[in-house]
Protein backbone atom coordinates (compact mmCIF):
# COMPACT_ATOMS: atom_id res chain seq x y z
CA UNK A 1 0.00 0.00 0.00
CA UNK A 2 1.21 3.38 -0.55
CA UNK A 3 2.24 5.45 2.20
CA UNK A 4 -0.29 8.31 2.73
CA UNK A 5 1.50 11.83 3.74
CA UNK A 6 -0.16 13.91 6.53
CA UNK A 7 0.44 16.98 7.87
CA UNK A 8 2.96 15.81 10.25
CA UNK A 9 5.25 14.66 7.08
CA UNK A 10 5.36 18.41 5.80
CA UNK A 11 8.21 21.07 6.88
CA UNK A 12 6.62 23.99 6.80
CA UNK A 13 9.17 26.54 6.23
CA UNK A 14 8.97 29.96 7.12
CA UNK A 15 9.46 33.12 5.57
CA UNK A 16 12.57 33.61 7.90
CA UNK A 17 14.46 30.44 6.64
CA UNK A 18 13.46 31.50 2.74
CA UNK A 19 15.50 34.58 3.15
CA UNK A 20 17.95 32.38 4.81
CA UNK A 21 17.55 30.21 1.43
CA UNK A 22 17.79 33.13 -1.39
CA UNK A 23 20.51 35.06 1.16
CA UNK A 24 22.99 31.72 0.40
CA UNK A 25 21.64 31.23 -2.96
CA UNK A 26 22.70 35.48 -3.61
CA UNK A 27 25.89 34.94 -2.56
CA UNK A 28 26.94 31.65 -4.29
CA UNK A 29 25.75 33.26 -7.55
CA UNK A 30 27.62 36.46 -6.79
CA UNK A 31 30.27 35.00 -6.44
CA UNK A 32 30.07 32.90 -9.26
CA UNK A 33 29.38 35.67 -11.78
CA UNK A 34 32.42 38.05 -10.22
CA UNK A 35 34.98 35.31 -10.29
CA UNK A 36 33.72 34.44 -14.46
CA UNK A 37 32.88 38.00 -15.20
CA UNK A 38 29.55 37.65 -15.94
CA UNK A 39 26.25 39.71 -15.98
CA UNK A 40 22.66 38.37 -15.41
CA UNK A 41 20.82 39.11 -18.77
CA UNK A 42 17.38 37.60 -17.25
CA UNK A 43 15.75 35.79 -14.43
CA UNK A 44 14.15 33.20 -15.56
CA UNK A 45 11.35 31.85 -12.72
CA UNK A 46 9.48 28.28 -13.15
CA UNK A 47 6.64 29.22 -12.29
CA UNK A 48 4.70 28.60 -9.68
CA UNK A 49 7.39 27.61 -7.17
CA UNK A 50 10.01 30.10 -8.69
CA UNK A 51 8.25 33.00 -8.73
CA UNK A 52 8.78 34.35 -5.00
CA UNK A 53 12.11 33.31 -4.89
CA UNK A 54 12.92 34.88 -8.58
CA UNK A 55 11.43 38.32 -7.79
CA UNK A 56 13.30 38.83 -4.55
CA UNK A 57 17.00 37.73 -6.00
CA UNK A 58 15.41 40.35 -9.11
CA UNK A 59 15.32 43.10 -6.55
CA UNK A 60 18.71 41.86 -4.85
CA UNK A 61 20.42 41.86 -8.14
CA UNK A 62 19.01 44.93 -9.29
CA UNK A 63 17.87 43.06 -12.75
CA UNK A 64 14.36 44.07 -14.09
CA UNK A 65 13.99 41.36 -17.27
CA UNK A 66 12.10 38.43 -16.18
CA UNK A 67 11.36 35.40 -18.14
CA UNK A 68 8.61 33.48 -16.81
CA UNK A 69 8.07 30.16 -18.30
CA UNK A 70 4.61 27.68 -16.42
CA UNK A 71 5.50 23.87 -16.18
CA UNK A 72 3.25 21.76 -14.26
CA UNK A 73 2.92 18.07 -12.85
CA UNK A 74 0.07 16.55 -14.64
CA UNK A 75 -1.42 13.98 -12.11
CA UNK A 76 -3.60 13.01 -14.39
CA UNK A 77 -1.09 12.20 -17.05
CA UNK A 78 2.18 11.79 -14.73
CA UNK A 79 3.56 13.96 -17.32
CA UNK A 80 4.98 17.92 -17.53
CA UNK A 81 2.55 20.04 -19.02
CA UNK A 82 3.91 23.30 -20.59
CA UNK A 83 1.45 25.99 -19.52
CA UNK A 84 3.33 28.97 -20.52
CA UNK A 85 6.56 29.12 -22.67
CA UNK A 86 8.96 31.67 -24.37
CA UNK A 87 7.00 32.13 -27.75
CA UNK A 88 6.25 36.17 -25.70
CA UNK A 89 10.01 36.32 -26.11
CA UNK A 90 11.04 38.09 -29.60
CA UNK A 91 14.48 39.42 -28.56
CA UNK A 92 17.01 36.65 -28.16
CA UNK A 93 20.12 38.68 -27.66
CA UNK A 94 21.92 37.52 -24.82
CA UNK A 95 25.61 38.46 -24.90
CA UNK A 96 29.54 36.63 -24.26
CA UNK A 97 29.41 38.33 -20.70
CA UNK A 98 25.86 37.45 -19.97
CA UNK A 99 23.74 34.91 -18.68
CA UNK A 100 20.22 33.38 -17.73
CA UNK A 101 19.23 32.94 -13.93
CA UNK A 102 16.72 30.10 -13.78
CA UNK A 103 14.82 29.99 -10.68
CA UNK A 104 12.75 26.86 -8.97
CA UNK A 105 11.36 26.50 -5.73
CA UNK A 106 11.13 23.23 -4.56
CA UNK A 107 13.70 20.57 -6.84
CA UNK A 108 12.99 17.02 -6.58
CA UNK A 109 14.06 15.03 -9.91
CA UNK A 110 15.41 17.82 -11.51
CA UNK A 111 12.75 17.10 -14.40
CA UNK A 112 10.67 20.05 -14.66
CA UNK A 113 13.95 22.21 -14.59
CA UNK A 114 15.52 20.22 -17.21
CA UNK A 115 12.28 21.04 -19.32
CA UNK A 116 13.18 24.85 -19.09
CA UNK A 117 16.83 24.36 -19.39
CA UNK A 118 15.48 22.93 -22.76
CA UNK A 119 13.15 25.79 -23.86
CA UNK A 120 16.10 28.53 -23.11
CA UNK A 121 18.47 26.73 -25.11
CA UNK A 122 15.99 26.84 -28.45
CA UNK A 123 14.79 30.12 -27.45
CA UNK A 124 19.15 31.67 -27.04
CA UNK A 125 20.99 28.93 -28.54
CA UNK A 126 23.04 26.40 -27.97
CA UNK A 127 25.41 28.66 -25.73
CA UNK A 128 23.61 30.50 -23.80
CA UNK A 129 25.15 30.35 -20.42
CA UNK A 130 22.86 29.26 -17.68
CA UNK A 131 22.68 29.57 -13.98
CA UNK A 132 20.34 27.37 -11.73
CA UNK A 133 19.16 27.54 -8.19
CA UNK A 134 16.43 26.16 -6.15
CA UNK A 135 15.74 26.82 -2.67
CA UNK A 136 15.07 23.65 -2.17
CA UNK A 137 16.78 20.05 -3.34
CA UNK A 138 16.39 16.58 -3.17
CA UNK A 139 20.13 14.68 -2.18
CA UNK A 140 19.88 12.45 -4.94
CA UNK A 141 19.30 14.63 -7.63
CA UNK A 142 21.16 17.57 -6.80
CA UNK A 143 23.00 17.34 -9.94
CA UNK A 144 20.56 16.18 -12.24
CA UNK A 145 20.45 19.46 -14.36
CA UNK A 146 22.27 19.24 -17.31
CA UNK A 147 23.89 21.85 -19.65
CA UNK A 148 24.20 24.78 -16.91
CA UNK A 149 27.13 26.47 -16.29
CA UNK A 150 26.14 26.85 -12.47
CA UNK A 151 24.07 25.61 -9.79
CA UNK A 152 22.98 26.25 -6.14
CA UNK A 153 20.46 25.73 -3.74
CA UNK A 154 19.20 26.87 -0.33
CA UNK A 155 18.27 23.46 1.57
CA UNK A 156 19.07 19.83 0.78
CA UNK A 157 16.14 17.47 0.89
CA UNK A 158 15.25 13.64 1.09
CA UNK A 159 12.00 14.01 -0.68
CA UNK A 160 12.49 11.18 -3.06
CA UNK A 161 13.81 8.68 0.45
CA UNK A 162 16.60 7.62 -1.81
CA UNK A 163 19.07 7.83 0.83
CA UNK A 164 18.50 5.70 3.54
CA UNK A 165 18.00 7.42 7.65
CA UNK A 166 21.73 6.98 8.46
CA UNK A 167 23.04 8.41 5.40
CA UNK A 168 20.54 11.61 6.44
CA UNK A 169 21.42 12.28 10.02
CA UNK A 170 25.43 11.70 8.59
CA UNK A 171 24.46 14.25 6.00
CA UNK A 172 22.47 16.60 8.61
CA UNK A 173 19.12 16.07 6.06
CA UNK A 174 15.81 15.36 7.56
CA UNK A 175 14.71 11.90 6.39
CA UNK A 176 10.97 12.68 6.86
CA UNK A 177 9.70 15.68 6.13
CA UNK A 178 8.30 17.24 2.80
CA UNK A 179 9.38 20.56 2.03
CA UNK A 180 5.57 23.48 2.26
CA UNK A 181 6.66 26.79 1.50
CA UNK A 182 4.60 29.76 2.99
CA UNK A 183 2.95 30.88 -0.30
CA UNK A 184 1.83 27.22 -0.62
CA UNK A 185 -1.57 25.69 0.12
CA UNK A 186 -1.16 22.27 2.60
CA UNK A 187 -4.59 20.67 1.50
CA UNK A 188 -3.51 21.57 -2.11
CA UNK A 189 0.42 20.00 -1.26
CA UNK A 190 -0.88 16.74 0.77
CA UNK A 191 -3.53 16.01 -2.69
CA UNK A 192 -0.28 16.27 -5.20
CA UNK A 193 1.83 14.13 -2.98
CA UNK A 194 -0.74 11.65 -2.08
CA UNK A 195 -2.06 11.47 -5.98
CA UNK A 196 1.55 10.99 -7.84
Amino acid sequence: MKYKYTEKDLDLISWKRIDEFIDKIYSDVKNYITENNLKIKYIAPILRGGGVPAVKLSHMFNIIDMLPIQLKHNSETHDIDLKVGLDYKKNTQVAEDECILLVEGNHVTGTTSNIAVKLLREKFGENVKIIYVSLTRDYSYRNNVDNVCYTTWGLITNETKQISEEECKKLGINYHLVSVYPWENIKEELFELNNE
